[in-house]
């Protein structure tokens, strides 16, 4: 199928806006149809994260060793039809927080009396994921942590028991990220882990300093990733070996998206210092590594996120991986991957999206409900003097020859200097052919080191608004308005088995206007957040979707014809 051109997707599901807000040839546009306004302080989420501390041993780079950690995640653990927000901290005896959305955007922090609160002890949060592994109602909450990782079972009463022992998913490493999916399509869901350092290694007692990557284009000594298979009566089983996902890059995040549109979901992993890695699912069997020379899987690039949209209008995901971009140092750019005649191609820098700093967390989602996707950036590394600059070390550092780097005491000591600090935050807005980033415009404008990313509508009012994460930061918020009076639709799906209750990896596809765009349900894409569950898709002018099609992850394909607009549509797999 040949790719359109995105301006003309933007002409037809967004029904000429550029037109119809007075822009014409050669002008640049001002109002984009929505703003956003912190609100913080009125909502009541008052987080500030707390950065961990390791072994004296490295205190030249400790800034760099407790650069990640901060994360917000997001689902409806109460079941009362509002979303709820988790965060995660990073020092130990610090506590994480659970904020229940009290249905007016404001939240009240209840993490102490929900039993997930105090969970730093022997070691640090670095994620955490919302999943319903036993197909309750309610979903339950894996804490990926820096040291051993814990399982709380939702108990359907706004309480939460840890059963990590008894589930079997106790892993003792450095889990960077948590994705849920349901690899063998059994009804279950399963987790994966991306790990980062080598998990022989205990940070807050070595016994080694060379603890680091061991090249900065091709390291393959990271932490070994991890496939839990659920077995359906509440316990997990290792089944990394057998199905071939023991990723030993240093990976920062993992996504799942059907790539290959086969019916079974695949992987990627986001790795720092060298290649990523996309994993085909054969039919839940073993996956299978993509490698294209100077393409995917043969990459020397610092991935750190991926995410995954129908950006282009025809069924083929685009998937955007963070890397890292500072002008006289380094200029890799941010990919945006997209497959075209069995080769996948980087159509990051064509896109307009490349180039976005020290980038984190980012986040694809419709902010002005026009029906197309525009995209969120988190930036920023470390933040301290502003007139005393890390790169040139880092840069002396990284061209010396020899394997020296895997060594911290080679490393220039860190002090107070920044790196890639105070940093702005992107938002990538489709323009035409390409994105512009219209962050200050819009009204997003915070520098604190940024990590994780939610887009969730808050109050229920059709809308995305955004959460984030910061890294030794407080968290933030920021409300949406939507000016152009764009319609929507959100849908709200439950599985019925074989599909697991959750239905992630259902694939949507709506047609507005003889546009038709795909969505899938995903098992918590992008570093350090999970967004809002239900799948929200902007209708732009129009006053109905014509058509919605369903594939659940069972294989059923259900289908629903002139959807009115404005509702949360909540659809329940029907039986054979």
């Amino acid at each position: 199928m040949q790719v359109k051109p995105l301006s003309k997707m933007l002409l037809a599901v967004s029904a000429l806006l550029i037109t119809a807000t007075g822009c014409g040839a050669g002008q640049s546009r001002t109002d984009f149809g929505f703003s956003l306004k912190e609100t913080t302080q009125a909502s009541g989420v008052k987080f500030t994260h707390s950065k961990p501390t390791f072994d004296p041993k490295v205190a030249n780079i400790m800034p760099w060793m407790a650069s990640t950690g901060a994360g917000v995640f997001t689902a409806d653990y109460d079941g009362d039809g509002f979303m709820d927000l988790y965060f995660v901290n990073s020092a130990k005896g610090s506590k994480n927080a659970l904020f229940r959305n009290n249905g007016d955007g404001t939240f009240t922090e209840t993490a102490e009396s929900a039993g997930i609160a105090d969970v730093n002890k022997d070691g640090i949060s670095e994620a955490a994921v919302w999943f319903d592994y036993d197909n309750s109602g309610y979903p339950s909450l894996f804490v990926g942590s820096w040291g051993k990782s814990r399982l709380f079972h939702n108990n359907g009463n706004g309480t939460f028991t840890e059963v990590t022992d008894q589930a079997g998913v106790g892993y003792k490493g450095y889990v960077n990220k948590a994705i849920v999916l349901d690899y063998n399509k059994d009804g279950n869901l399963d987790l994966y882990l991306s790990c980062y350092f080598h998990e022989k290694n205990d940070l807050w007692n070595l016994t080694t300093t060379k603890i680091m990557h061991n090249d900065f284009e091709r390291a393959r000594n990271g932490g070994r990733n991890v496939l839990y298979r659920n077995n359906g009566d509440g316990t997990f089983t290792d089944v990394t070996a057998e199905l071939g996902v023991g990723d030993t890059g240093w990976t920062l995040a993992s996504g799942t998206w059907d790539v290959n549109n086969d019916g079974w979901p695949d992987i990627y992993n986001a790795n720092d210092f060298g290649p990523d890695t996309l994993y085909l699912n054969e039919k839940g069997k073993k996956f299978t590594a993509v490698v294209q020379p100077r393409g995917i899987g043969d990459d020397t690039f610092k991935g750190m996120n991926v995410d995954f949209a129908d950006i282009f209008h025809d069924g083929r995901p685009a998937m955007y991986v963070s890397n890292v971009s500072k002008s006289q140092y380094i200029l890799e750019g941010n990919q945006l991957w997209h497959e075209k005649d069995g080769q996948f191609i980087d159509r990051g820098k064509e896109m307009g999206v490349n180039l976005a700093g020290f980038s984190w967390g980012a986040r694809f989602m419709d902010l002005d409900n026009s029906g197309n996707s525009s995209l969120v950036v988190q930036t920023g590394f470390v933040s301290a003097s502003k007139k005393k600059d890390y790169w040139f070390d880092l840069g002396t550092l990284a061209t010396t020859p020899g394997n020296i780097v895997e060594d911290t005491k080679n490393w220039p000591a860190f002090a107070d200097k920044s790196l890639s600090g105070y940093e702005n935050k992107f938002l990538f807005y489709p323009q035409g052919n390409k994105f512009t980033d219209i962050a200050a415009q819009v009204g997003l404008d915070f520098v604190e080191d940024g990590r994780g990313i939610s887009a969730v509508d808050i109050r229920n009012q059709g809308k995305l608004d955004l959460v984030f994460a910061n890294q030794g930061g407080p968290a933030r918020v920021y409300e949406n308005t939507v000016t152009d009076q764009h319609n929507w639709i959100k849908l709200d799906l439950t599985g019925t088995a074989p599909s697991s209750r959750d239905a992630v990896g259902a694939r949507v596809t709506f047609e507005v206007n003889g546009v038709e765009t795909v969505m899938e349900k995903d098992g918590a894409n992008s570093f350090g957040g999970q967004s809002d569950p239900r799948l929200h898709f902007g209708l732009g002018k129009a006053d109905k979707v014509d058509k919605i099609t369903v594939r659940w992850p069972s294989g059923r394909v259900e289908q629903f014809q002139d959807v009115p607009k404005n509702q949360i549509l909540r659809l329940t797999e029907k039986k054979d």
